[in-house]
């Protein structure tokens, strides 16, 4: 049983041997609670009480129930700002859809951490760091909160804007206290629009400090350690430097969501408004959206639902919204006979004229005629 909770000892021997009374601790609380979560109670109750009498225990970093509090996040020296965010999702809280391959890929990389303790004991490193890109709204900052969520960490986010400084050496100094914060406790450390702090150093368009703060980013890396849950995220992976890639064990590319998975975001985003068959038609209109958009114009057609004291999305709501919002087909302001040829052009076999017909409460013969006219 000892080798399931051997990481957590490791670090709080760490922190010991290096009297970092936060990291003692930051992950005796941990072991405490991933004892309770055992079913080993009894010895989580009695490393509460000792951590409680203890030195580290004045810090104030846990509470009598072994529940954790907010650590004092570092901030900028100039501006006081803080230079990340932090929140704590719950399991089951955040709802996230991925393709197969990239559900197999995380799937490996949490399980990795969760045998952690089992890794230390036979001495393999745990590596789990994954570098996220892809276009925008593909589910990136999402999938972070899913690991910190199923790992029960909390989340730190970094906040560029502060991160980076305009006064010299000041960004490097923020990106050695976030990481000496991470370091400190057990938690998801994420770098959000992670090309604003590691562009290639090679661009002769970057000025040195830059270039001096890649430097400092890869060192805090490696200083991190392969034991701490490390996410980066990126929109434009291309601009990345090339020795930021190796520092990743995992790399992991989201995109656009396929059928399958745009109709179980259709059925995540709608709730209750919408039927099994609502999500299929919505998955079928939503090709070329990103789970992101797709999210938005469902909540717009909830809320005009719950304005309107309905219980329900109508098909036809769901498909005029979409149709505007979809890149492919951007029909703000269409009439019903341009949502109907637009619907036949998606699709022909899926969106037959007798299904139309169905859908928009219209005679077989009148959605024929509609379809014809002004061709």
């Amino acid at each position: 049983m000892l080798r399931e909770f051997l990481f957590d000892v490791a670090k709080i021997v760490e922190g010991a041997t290096n009297s970092d009374l936060q990291k003692v601790a930051s992950y005796t609380a941990q072991l405490a609670d991933r004892l309770e979560g055992a079913g080993e109670t009894e010895a989580a109750n009695r490393i509460r009480r000792i951590l409680q009498n203890s030195k580290a225990g004045t810090l104030g970093l846990t509470k009598a129930t072994g529940h954790k509090a907010n650590a004092a996040l570092p901030v900028d020296t100039e501006s006081r700002l803080p230079v990340a965010d932090e929140e704590r999702p719950m399991p089951g809280e955040v709802k996230l859809v991925l393709s197969e391959a990239s559900k197999r890929a995380l799937e490996q990389f949490l399980k990795f951490f969760r045998a952690a303790g089992r890794l230390v004991a036979h001495g393999v490193g745990v590596s789990p760091s994954i570098l996220l890109y892809g276009p925008p709204g593909c589910g990136k900052t999402q999938l972070a909160r899913y690991v910190a969520a199923e790992l029960s960490l909390p989340l730190i986010t970094a906040r560029t804007d502060s991160l980076i400084s305009s006064y010299l050496g000041s960004t490097s100094k923020n990106i050695r206290q976030l990481f000496d914060h991470a370091a400190s406790r057990p938690c998801v450390l994420f770098l959000d629009e992670f090309d604003a702090l590691a562009k290639m150093r090679d661009d002769g368009r970057e000025l040195g400090e830059l270039k001096r703060v890649v430097i400092s980013l890869l060192q805090n890396i490696d200083a991190l350690g392969t034991d701490h849950v490390l996410i980066a995220a990126t929109n434009h992976e291309h601009l990345l430097d090339p020795a930021i890639w190796r520092r990743f064990h995992y790399k992991l590319k989201l995109t656009e969501p396929d059928f399958n998975g745009r109709a179980a975001m259709a059925a995540t985003f709608f709730g209750s408004f919408a039927t099994p068959e609502l999500a299929e038609l919505v998955a079928a209109i939503s090709d070329g959206m990103t789970g992101a958009q797709l999210r938005q114009v469902a909540e717009d057609c909830v809320r005009a639902s719950v304005l309107a004291d309905q219980n329900q999305v109508t098909a036809p709501q769901a498909i005029h919204a979409m149709l505007a919002a979809n890149p492919n087909t951007p029909l703000a302001s269409a009439t019903v006979a341009d949502q109907l040829r637009a619907l036949r052009t998606l699709d022909k076999k899926r969106f037959t004229q007798a299904r139309l017909a169905s859908i928009f409460g219209y005679s077989q013969s009148w959605v024929s005629d509609l379809l014809r006219s002004n061709t």
